[in-house]
């Protein structure tokens, strides 16, 4: 035998080889998608390996999940993921795809009276997205990776495809990714106003920077994009104001200081007030940049006395050049010099429109002639500043511009605050510690992801234009140990230090997109209208988002457990949003409204339409006559007992230039 036939031979045998141990290895390593909703804990067991299938809007970021299980102890992993190639020459690149392994946060507690939490504790919960994207598995334990795709303005819409590869030395095994892309861009523009409440300090706590440093910009920076990529569009500020001058502000600059953030105020020695919002522009000039400065909201004014039912002013300290020191003034002296100076401070560089101003948290009705004592006092102070509270009660009227009531409240007291709202004043609503229990949408770490999801689906159905949260960052002493057990878990914070998302912050941000498709179809339905000419006396432009939205969220306490709810609604308003874009257009309305029931007995129902002009429209196969104006109309009646079927259906197409729109209404069907 030659040396180079036994080289040639001892390659063969050795490639044989690393292909036996390499197959062996991909039997033993498993990747399989799983619903975003749904948890990935240590001991999922694998499922069935499948494609992950997203789709997406331009300009959307859309997420997914998949886990990875190894029946062997596996190092040095590492996730990648190919670009997307889709139509033609279309490409999503890779650098616009994160693959992100899922870590755990240990529960002491779960959230109270709700029989629903996804696991009992003491647990250890997936929350946490972290960065690498080298990874360890250990034998038989499981481990969630998520995956988010943003996709760009520009991109072509269509179907596309990559893969996901899971490797090192000795295995490898891949998982595809499909998207489709609709043929719409979701706006930039935002319409839902969105704030949740952060803590300087924590920031410069747990990045070990000092404050207004060059290092705490930076810093800062990297959160205010964090929360412009997850569409909130306003930044809290703690700004009242803090010394300015004097030996004693020089050591307190070296770090955060909570009333004297932003703003820093001196009382010179002929009682003039002299106050430097310097570091507020920089603030909020950084905040406008990265996309969160849309609305400034500005500090409490006040606290409340449980006990005495009266409001408290917050002092604060400034340099009193005639002490020679910093002093502590009462905030019956500084409201008015300080909220005079800051509103023609907002006026003068165009901001005062966009400016809010907290009086004091949660009022209740107890509270309400202290409460209305001191929003008099602010408002003369800054009469072009608005109002907005967190609120326990209803009797606000006058005497408040954004009315935020807590998502409980809200439901219970909805008739009167109904009858209460008028065109000068906003409707929000708030989440936090409350409500707890199984029935209303929240973010807790341990309830069903769908209860996530459904939040902003509560803005579009409620008319309510905007969403407070009080817990970004106010993380515990250790960031990714056990959540305090004073709240809820993860009540406190829906990030971690880094910023690294949650699970929790990626799926809200799903919700606030799903309100924009909701809101993007309203729009385009109400331009139809406006251009068609016709008399449509039936149209309401939002009753189809409605029904849509409807499916999955019949009331603020009924939240569809069924993710696939969800995802049908989302995608039907996809495809009505495509079809008013791209034609032809089909704007169905139904009386009753799709997914109304009816009773046998008989039953008429009723439908109005309007399509493009020259487009044939279908019902169930059959051609129904279309007005010149593209307007149409039909009767659907049943006389008998619907063939004893629980469920009434019509389908709806229209045809024009070879592209076909397709709707469909559904009704339950009350059976005798």
């Amino acid at each position: 035998m030659t040396g180079s036939f036994f080289r040639f031979a001892l390659s063969v045998l050795l490639g044989l080889m690393a292909l036996s141990q390499r197959a062996g290895a991909e039997e033993a390593l498993a990747l399989w998608p799983v619903d975003i909703h749904t948890r990935i804990f240590s001991d999922t067991p694998a499922g069935d390996s499948a494609p992950i299938a997203l789709s997406a809007a331009r300009n959307e970021y859309e997420s997914g999940q998949f886990g990875v299980l190894s029946s062997a102890d596996l190092e040095d992993v590492t996730l990648s993921v190919t670009d997307l190639t889709g139509p033609g020459s279309a490409v999503i690149p890779a650098e616009r795809i994160r693959l992100r392994p899922i870590g755990t946060v240990r529960l002491t507690r779960n959230t109270e009276y709700d029989d629903t939490v996804v696991r009992t504790a003491p647990c250890d919960f997936p929350d946490i997205l972290y960065e690498e994207t080298t990874v360890s598995l250990k034998a038989g334990e499981a481990l969630g990776v998520w995956v988010t795709v943003f996709v760009p303005a520009e991109t072509a819409a269509g179907s596309y495809s990559g893969t996901i590869t899971v490797k090192n030395d000795t295995a490898e095994t891949a998982l595809p990714l499909t998207l489709e892309v609709f043929p719409f861009t979701l706006p930039e523009e935002r319409h839902l106003w969105v704030t949740n409440w952060f803590d300087v300090l924590h920031l410069t706590r747990f990045h070990g920077v000092k404050f207004a440093s060059d290092a705490f910009w930076e810093i800062l920076e990297k959160y205010f994009r964090n929360m412009a990529d997850h569409r909130q569009n306003i930044v809290w500020v703690d700004a009242a104001p803090g010394s300015l001058g004097g030996t004693a502000s020089e050591s307190d600059e070296e770090e955060y200081q909570p009333l004297g953030s932003f703003v820093r105020a001196a009382r010179k020695s002929d009682g003039h007030w002299e106050i430097d919002f310097s570091r507020l522009q920089r603030f909020i000039e950084l905040a406008e940049k990265c996309g969160v400065g849309e609305r400034i909201e500005f500090f409490h004014c006040a606290g409340v006395d449980r006990e005495s039912h009266e409001l408290v002013l917050r002092d604060t300290k400034i340099y009193d050049e005639a002490e020679g020191e910093d002093v502590v003034v009462p905030g019956t002296v500084w409201i008015p010099e300080v909220l005079g100076a800051l509103e023609k401070w907002l006026i003068d560089t165009g901001r005062i429109d966009k400016s809010m101003i907290h009086i004091a948290d949660e009022p209740f009705r107890e509270d309400m002639a202290s409460w209305r004592e001191v929003s008099e006092f602010v408002h003369q102070s800054a009469p072009r500043i608005k109002r907005i509270d967190a609120i326990e009660s209803t009797h606000f009227c006058d005497a408040i511009e954004v009315w935020v009531p807590k998502i409980s409240h809200l439901e219970r007291w909805k008739d009167m605050f109904n009858q209460l709202r008028c065109d000068d004043h906003e409707m929000w609503f708030y989440i936090c510690c409350h409500p707890f229990g199984k029935y209303y949408p929240n973010r807790f770490i341990d309830i069903p992801g769908i209860r996530v999801r459904a939040i902003h689906w509560v803005n579009y159905t409620e008319h309510l234009y905007g969403y407070l949260h009080w817990g970004y960052n106010f993380w515990p002493e250790d960031p990714f140990g056990p959540p305090t057990e004073e709240l809820p878990p993860g009540d406190s914070h829906c990030v971690y230090p880094g910023p690294l998302d949650s699970v929790r912050w990626e799926i809200e941000r799903e919700s606030i997109e799903d309100y924009e498709y909701f809101h993007l179809l309203q729009r385009l339905t109400e331009e139809a209208a406006q251009n068609s000419g016709a008399d449509l006396w039936w149209l309401d432009p939002e009753t189809r988002s409605m029904e849509l939205a409807h499916r999955a969220l019949p009331s603020m306490t009924e939240v569809n457990p069924d993710p696939e709810v969800f995802r049908q609604a989302r995608e039907d308003t996809a495809r009505e949003i495509s079809a008013m874009v791209n034609g032809p257009k089909l704007i169905v309305r139904s009386c009753p409204g799709d997914g109304q029931a009816v009773t046998v007995g008989p039953f008429v129902i009723e439908y109005y339409g309007l399509t493009d002009p020259g487009a044939a429209v279908t019902v169930d196969g059959n051609e129904i006559p279309v007005a010149e104006d593209g307007t149409f109309q039909y009767s659907a009646q049943v006389f008998d007992d619907n063939g004893g079927k629980d469920t009434f259906k019509n389908e709806f197409t229209a045809t024009l230039d070879g592209k076909t729109t397709k709707t469909v209404r559904v009704f339950p069907v009350r059976l005798p």
